[in-house]
C-alpha cells in the first residue's frame, strides 16, 4: 500500500472570546475532514476539545487542546485555545507556536469589542490571522454593522471574502467574493453553487470592490488593473490574499455556523490556499538563529491523570526521535494528539506540533 504524501505541515490556532464557538468549530473541522466519525457537542460533553473534567463541568475551555487532521493534501494541527481572560497567557503561549490563527467571533457588534486585546497581540507578534464570524443564525444586526465594528478593533484592514445570503432571518448560503459564485448550504454536505441572487448583486459588487481596493494598497500591479478597469484573475487575487495574510497586512473575514458545519469547508479551503505553511513561519522566527541543532519550543505542559508529564511542543527545526535525549533527559514517548487521545510516533520533523512524555 502506497503511503500518502502530505504537504505542510500547517498549524492553526483557534482563538476568540468565551462562548464564541471555538470548540464547536474544532469539532466541525475534525468531522468534515473525517478525523472523527461522530461529531460531538459541547453541551453533551463529548467533544475532542474540552475533554478535561474541569472543562466539561464548566462547559468552557480550561486549557489548550491540540488535534490533527488532513485536508487538501496538507496535515493540519489545530490548537483550540481558552477564551477566558483569566487564561489569556495560556492562549498567548500557544499562539507563538502556530503558523496562523482563526479568530472566532459572534455576529454581534457589541461582542466584537472583546476581540481588541487578542487582535493587538496577534499584530504585535505579526501572526497571520483571519476572522470567522460564527452563529450567523443568531445575528440580530446587519452584516455591514458587524464588519464596521470589526474595523474599529483591528489595526489591520478587514477584508470580507464572503457575503451572506439570507432568506428572512435564516442564513442559507454565501457569495464567494473572489470567484463571484453564490453557494447554498446543505446540512452534512458541501455547499452547492447557485445563481447569484439579483437582490444582492449591488451589495456583492460593493463588497468585492472594497476587497480589491484594499489588496491594491499592497500591490501596484493590481492597482494599475483597477485604474484601467481590468478585472483581475482569480489566481492573482488568491496570490495577493496569501501574500498579504502571510505578512499580517490584512485580516480576511469568512462566515458560517459551526453547529451546522456551514462555512467550515470554505474556511479549510482558505487555510489551504492562503495561510502560510510551517516552513515560511520558521524562516521568519529563526532568522537570527545560528545553530543547526534541533529546536523545539514548549507550548503547554499537561499533568495526566496517570501522573505523567506531557509537553506539547512546536518543532522549529531538525527532527526528534522517540527515545532520544533532550537537555540531558530521555524522552518517554513521542505522540500526536487528538484531544486527550495519543498516537505514538517514531519521529517528528520540523514544523510539527507534537507531545513529548517526560
Amino acid at each position: 500500500m502506497t503511503q500518502k504524501v502530505l504537504a505542510g505541515p500547517r498549524n492553526v490556532a483557534i482563538v476568540g472570546p468565551y462562548s464564541s464557538g471555538k470548540t464547536s468549530l474544532l469539532e466541525s473541522l475534525l468531522y468534515v475532514t473525517a478525523a472523527v466519525s461522530r461529531k460531538g457537542r459541547v453541551d453533551d460533553k463529548n467533544t475532542v476539545g474540552d475533554a478535561s473534567p474541569e472543562a466539561r463541568d464548566r462547559t468552557l475551555s480550561a486549557e489548550i487542546n491540540a488535534a490533527s487532521t488532513e485536508y487538501g493534501g496538507i496535515c493540519f494541527t489545530f490548537v483550540d485555545c481558552p477564551g477566558s481572560v483569566e487564561l489569556l497567557q495560556e492562549t498567548h503561549n500557544a499562539l507563538i507556536g502556530v503558523d496562523a490563527a482563526v479568530v472566532v467571533c459572534e455576529a454581534d457588534p457589541n461582542r466584537v469589542l472583546t476581540l481588541s486585546p487578542l487582535l493587538h497581540f496577534l499584530d504585535q507578534w505579526k501572526i497571520p490571522h483571519l476572522i470567522w464570524i460564527n452563529k450567523l443564525d443568531r445575528a440580530t444586526a446587519p452584516f455591514a454593522e458587524v464588519l464596521a465594528a470589526l474595523k474599529t478593533v483591528s489595526s489591520r484592514p478587514i477584508i470580507p471574502q464572503q457575503y451572506p445570503i439570507r432568506q428572512g432571518p435564516e442564513l442559507v448560503g454565501f457569495i464567494d467574493l473572489v470567484t463571484e459564485q453564490a453557494y447554498q448550504y446543505h446540512a452534512g454536505a458541501a455547499a452547492d453553487p447557485v445563481p447569484m441572487p439579483d437582490a444582492l448583486q449591488a451589495e456583492e459588487q460593493a463588497a468585492r470592490t472594497e476587497m480589491l481596493e484594499t489588496l491594491a494598497d499592497f500591490d501596484d500591479h493590481l492597482l494599475e488593473e483597477l485604474l484601467e478597469e481590468i478585472n483581475p484573475s482569480q489566481d492573482e487575487i488568491v496570490q495577493d490574499l496569501r501574500q498579504d495574510l502571510g505578512a499580517d497586512l490584512i485580516v480576511p473575514v469568512l462566515i458560517g455556523i459551526a453547529a451546522q458545519d456551514y462555512g467550515v469547508r470554505p474556511l479549510l479551503d482558505a487555510l489551504v490556499k492562503e495561510a502560510p505553511d510551517a516552513a515560511v513561519t520558521a524562516e521568519r522566527f529563526l532568522a537570527n538563529v545560528q545553530t543547526a541543532a534541533p529546536l523545539a519550543q514548549v507550548l503547554k505542559t499537561y499533568y495526566t491523570p496517570q501522573g505523567g508529564k506531557l509537553s506539547l511542543v512546536r518543532i522549529w527545526q531538525g527532527q526528534l526521535e522517540d527515545g532520544e535525549s533532550l537537555n540531558g533527559e530521555r524522552m518517554g514517548g513521542l505522540y500526536r494528539l487528538m484531544g486527550q487521545q495519543q498516537t505514538s510516533l517514531p519521529r517528528a520533523g520540523a514544523g510539527e506540533i507534537v507531545a513529548i512524555a517526560a
